[in-house]
């Protein structure tokens, strides 16, 4: 061996040392980069000289021990501490931290995968999520109707500012309590117009099947009540105390008879038809058994309009309530007054207990839509209350008000019971918005004590268009957008990958790890699920660098390398000795 073998082993302890240093430098340098990750060299033996292996015990003998010199160190490894870093909040809803097991998986412009822990991202002019060199950050995108779509990866995109959404009401709650003090109907709202007569001697009936061009009454005598081309006007009519939407009727050229009047006047009224075989009797006899609610057109020559029970139901049609204008393309002056409602035979007192309330839903496309909602007291026995609502509303595009009845029942400690026939149709032709809509309507949370009738809608789950404004990010990875009509939808869900060995990744620059032969695949998880970590937003992942450590590291591997110059220097002048000693 000779003194010349203690020469490499100094020089190996040397570059060992050194080599030490590079990593402590490069630990120390990224103290403060986000999310760096520790590395430490550990040393090994080199192989050694071996002057005996050494021989077994006997009778005689004990034994020796192997003789062996070393001939030095070597870098046996370089480790990577993957412990998580303390989080730094940063309140920048863009920067994400790990808290746990994974990596963030960014896309780079070739299409290859890289990972990283460090979350400090921000957006391009496409609202992109990206790394601070331009690579994507990958998750799982939505589809049209905002559901994950979990499989495939795709950038994260954030469209502030860029899209806009609504949803269409399909369901509305309602609470509060119906009066069961009050009176069941006995009797319906029912008015008469003038008669009308089919020529101008006033002498022949008008029938349904009458053209209103040849439509007769006391007051115009031998002049036609219409001509074609006029616009029959319903105006300061009012339902219930509250006003009715204007609504108009063109006199056609095709022969419109005083039934295809009746028919709107039943539409623009909202008389809902549907409940005329319902019998209520004051007397043991069926009292509404010949009163069905419509407009029809009577033996006698007059409209007779018949409403619903209530007294919200109720209608008053003044002096004027209906006119006949020109109109355009008429060549014949319209009519002031062709419709008139001298005869009222409402008996209010026996209408019924009522109460009406509005609220407002929305279309698939978020357009507004009114719609009332009037409660009537039905029938009142010894099993309960049974109340029937109407639904109605001048938003219904085939301008037929009605919407829709139903009934619900209590039980004779006001409690709600059931319901029957709470799904309303609203048509919404010729808008732009899906048809026909239905909305189910809940008076779960009603009551029916004797106490004054108060009813409000509690909850609609229908939202009018807005624009995206604002997200968030949960711990689960779920980006929530907030539009500016209230509503909030998924946008998407950053993944994370997992390692079987994480020591095994490959690091490059810019923060960021490839896998090596010895790291497995990476596999892809939601975070929160089978051991993946939780994500923080507003945060980042700091260096897991301890500096108090890596000073001491600092001293030792100084020492050791100043030592093992020691060893060389020690080592010379044992060898000048020894050529000094044949001068």
């Amino acid at each position: 061996m000779g003194l010349t073998s203690s020469l490499f082993a100094g020089l190996t302890g040397m570059k060992t040392n050194e080599f030490r240093m590079d990593v402590i430098g490069n630990n120390i340098a990224n103290v403060n980069t986000y999310a760096y990750k520790s590395s430490r060299a550990s040393f090994q033996n080199q192989f050694l000289h071996t002057l005996s292996f050494g021989s077994a015990p006997s009778g005689t003998i004990g034994g020796t021990n192997p003789m062996q010199i070393g001939t030095g160190s070597m870098v046996g490894a370089v480790g990577r501490d993957f412990s998580g870093g303390a989080p730094e909040t940063t309140g920048m809803k863009s920067d994400l931290a790990i808290q746990g097991q994974g990596m963030f998986i960014l896309e780079k412009p070739d299409g290859g995968q890289v990972y990283t822990r460090d979350g400090s991202y921000q957006f391009n002019s496409e609202n992109y999520l990206l790394s601070a060199d331009g690579y994507f950050l990958q998750g799982y995108a939505v589809d049209s109707d905002f559901n994950i779509i979990e499989g495939a990866l795709n950038p994260m995109r954030i469209p502030l500012g860029e899209i806009t959404t609504s949803s269409p009401t399909s369901q509305a709650q309602f609470s509060g309590d119906l009066n069961a003090n009050g009176d069941a109907a006995s009797a319906r709202p029912e008015l008469f117009t003038q008669e009308f007569y089919s020529e101008n001697t006033l002498t022949t009936l008008a029938t349904g099947l009458t053209p209103l061009t040849s439509l007769y009454d006391v007051t115009t005598g031998a002049t036609p009540i219409f001509y074609n081309g006029n616009v029959i006007t319903l105006k300061e009519a009012q339902k219930g105390g509250a006003n009715l939407d204007e609504a108009n009727f063109i006199v056609g050229t095709d022969g419109s008879t005083l039934a295809d009047l009746a028919a709107w006047l039943e539409d623009v009224l909202g008389i809902n038809t549907s409940t005329g075989l319902l019998d209520i009797d004051l007397d043991g006899d069926l009292a509404f058994a010949d009163d069905y609610p419509g407009v029809s057109v009577e033996a006698d020559g007059r409209i007779r309009v018949v409403g619903n029970i209530g007294t919200k139901n109720a209608f008053t049609m003044e002096t004027g309530s209906v006119t006949a204008s020109q109109g355009a393309g008429a060549s014949a002056p319209g009519n002031t007054l062709p419709i008139r409602f001298p005869t009222d035979l409402t008996d209010t007192d026996h209408l019924g207990e009522s109460i009406r309330t509005s609220f407002r839903a929305y279309d698939s496309i978020g357009n507004p839509m009114d719609i009332n909602i009037t409660m009537a007291m039905e029938i009142k026995d010894n099993t309960g209350i049974t109340w029937r609502y109407f639904a109605e509303s001048a938003d219904d595009s085939d301008f037929d008000r009605c919407l829709g009845t139903g009934t619900i029942k209590f039980d004779p400690a006001g409690q709600y019971l059931e319901g029957t026939g709470l799904t309303i149709e609203i048509t919404r032709d010729s808008t732009g918005a899906a048809t026909p809509q239905t909305i189910t309507l809940g008076f779960e949370e009603m009551d029916g004590f004797a106490m004054t009738s108060a009813m409000s809608l509690l909850t609609q789950d229908g939202f009018q268009s807005g624009t995206l404004q604002d997200y968030s990010i949960g711990p689960d990875g779920v980006i929530t957008g907030s539009f500016t009509n209230g509503l909030t939808r998924t946008l998407g869900q950053v993944v994370l990958a997992t390692f079987r060995n994480y020591e095994g990744l490959v690091s490059d620059a810019s923060n960021v790890y490839t896998t090596g032969p010895n790291s497995g695949n990476a596999i892809v998880k939601k975070p929160q699920e089978l051991g993946a970590g939780t994500i923080i937003s507003g945060a980042l992942e700091l260096s897991n660098v301890d500096l108090s450590r890596e000073f001491i590291n600092l001293i030792i591997t100084s020492t050791g390398f100043s030592a093992s110059s020691r060893i060389i220097q020690t080592s010379d002048r044992l060898l000048s000795e020894l050529i000094m000693m044949t001068r």
